[in-house]
């Protein structure tokens, strides 16, 4: 028997000729459909959340950080960021380290980092987000998150107070019998005044809730360090995600250094997106499985139903490779149009997420992504197409496994009791 007859017996079967299509092959239909729809959308929202965070992620950390090993600041930061440049990228130096901010009588631990305004140039992503205030960083001003403000309740032009853990330290002595004593010399320690020149909203909260933002000169001040001194230099790359041959070169421009990326900084953090992305993977592929299955039930509903039949092409030559192609054929009907109708659902779910995010919401009257969580001010969702593709072959393949019973059954029946079927 031909292909072509193989092809026009399986359609005929999936499509009976008394009814439209039956009412188990719809189900099996919906369910294949439902199981695409909810695996593309749910990918795609994983895949724009990771895409997002990452992006928040690049926006607050250096691309790459180079730090000293054996002492607390570089002395003399120009020759090298004179020579970063040259290879390439944008060298810029930064102090940054842990102090308490007071306003008032509220004290809370907080991170100080010492900018140049001048190396950031306009495209800081500070400046980007400022809510209140303005952008500025001259001598005795910083920048607040709106995190902080709130905490601390203050606004524009608020005066805070910032210690130094370093400077605190000097105020006491520790003897080898591990006893504190206070240090009595001539020295006077003074905490540092500031003016809150701004308010800003990163939307990262691990940022936004813990730092601060100050002149370098102020900073080094601050720490105890020579002025024009920094703790770290922070590289910007052309290319954040394709940074492995530049920091290859930096990292042999300075062995003595401890030179490391934005994401070996953030390993841990990004490797847990990645596995709860397969995580979802997995779960929601045992949806299409479950429509696999009815795909068995049905297949072996119709071999039942159509057992007359199947002795009849049996007596007339028809082998049972033939039979079996007959019915793996109809499984893979049901896989790829259920596929194709998933991806249409999904294209939509995920075209008018947003739109449909705000009529749950209402429905329901909560709010399924609350922005004080997220701080997003829409669902993300990123379409990738290998994994449209990686959907719909497993999709496709595991209809068309889930019709090997039922058609295994049919190409072991009796033609001679087949044909007394009634």
């Amino acid at each position: 028997m031909s292909f072509l007859a193989e092809l026009f017996l399986a359609w005929r079967y999936f499509k009976p000729k008394r009814n439209a299509v039956s009412v188990i092959t719809v189900i099996s239909l919906i369910g294949v459909s439902v199981g695409v729809c909810v695996l593309m959308v749910v990918l795609a929202i994983m895949t724009g959340f990771t895409n997002e965070i990452k992006t928040k992620l690049i926006n607050t950390h250096p691309h790459i950080q180079i730090q000293p090993y054996s002492v607390s600041y570089i002395k003399n930061p120009e020759p090298m960021i004179e020579n970063i440049n040259v290879m390439g990228a944008k060298a810029i130096a930064r102090t940054q380290d842990y102090v308490l901010i007071q306003a008032g009588d509220n004290v809370t631990p907080q991170y100080v980092i010492g900018i140049n305004p001048e190396q950031e140039g306009d495209s800081n992503f500070i400046s980007k987000s400022v809510v209140s205030g303005k952008y500025s960083l001259n001598n005795g001003e910083a920048m607040v998150s709106y995190v902080v403000a709130n905490q601390l309740r203050l606004s524009p032009g608020s005066k805070i107070i910032l210690h130094s853990p370093a400077k605190l330290k000097s105020m006491v002595n520790i003897d080898k019998d591990g006893k504190i004593r206070q240090n009595r010399n001539d020295k006077v320690y003074l905490p540092s005044e500031f003016t809150v020149a701004g308010i800003f909203n990163v939307g990262e909260y691990s940022f936004d809730s813990k730092v601060i933002l100050t002149n370098i000169d102020d900073a080094d001040a601050l720490f105890g360090y020579p002025l024009g001194s920094a703790t770290m230099i922070a590289v910007e790359t052309k290319d954040p995600f394709n940074i492995s041959e530049i920091y290859k070169t930096i990292k042999s421009a300075f062995p003595d250094y401890h030179v490391v990326t934005w994401m070996e900084m953030n390993k841990q953090f990004l490797d847990v997106l990645a596995v709860e992305k397969n995580m979802m993977f997995f779960v929601l592929v045992f949806i299409v499985l479950v429509a696999a299955s009815s795909i068995t039930n049905t297949l072996i509903t119709v071999v039942v139903q159509k057992t007359r039949e199947i002795g009849l092409l049996m007596s007339l030559g028809a082998r049972g490779s033939t039979i079996m192609k007959i019915f793996v054929m109809q499984g893979f009907f049901v896989g790829s149009i259920g596929t194709a109708v998933g991806l249409v659902l999904g294209s939509a779910v995920i075209c008018w997420r947003n739109e449909l995010l705000h009529v749950m919401s209402d429905v329901f009257h909560i709010e399924i992504f609350p922005r004080q969580f997220y701080y997003l001010s829409q669902l993300p969702a990123t379409v990738v197409p290998g994994d449209v593709l990686f959907i719909s072959l497993c999709s496709i393949v595991l209809c068309t496994l889930g019709a090997l019973i039922p058609a295994y059954s049919a190409a072991r029946l009796d033609p001679a009791k087949a044909l007394r079927y009634e």
